[in-house]
């Protein structure tokens, strides 16, 4: 695995554990901070997922419905 590769991964996975952060804040008021943050991680993502080999392996899902925009 090359250190490009490895370095998108961990990209992936901060985007991952900001929305999950931001999805669980069911509580808390949603101002247009965190809805702007969502949709720029979900872009990010859906940007990402244009890359056949992350498409097929890591996001093999569809991005809106796992992260519904607010």
């Amino acid at each position: 695995m090359t250190e490009l590769f490895k370095t998108v991964l961990n990209l992936i996975d901060a985007i991952h554990l900001a929305l999950y952060e931001l999805y669980e804040r069911e509580n808390r008021p949603v101002n247009d901070f965190c809805r702007g943050q969502t949709y720029a991680y979900v872009e990010c993502l859906e940007i990402l997922q244009r890359c056949p080999e992350l498409r097929s392996s890591i996001l093999n899902y569809d991005i809106e419905k796992r992260y519904p925009l607010m």
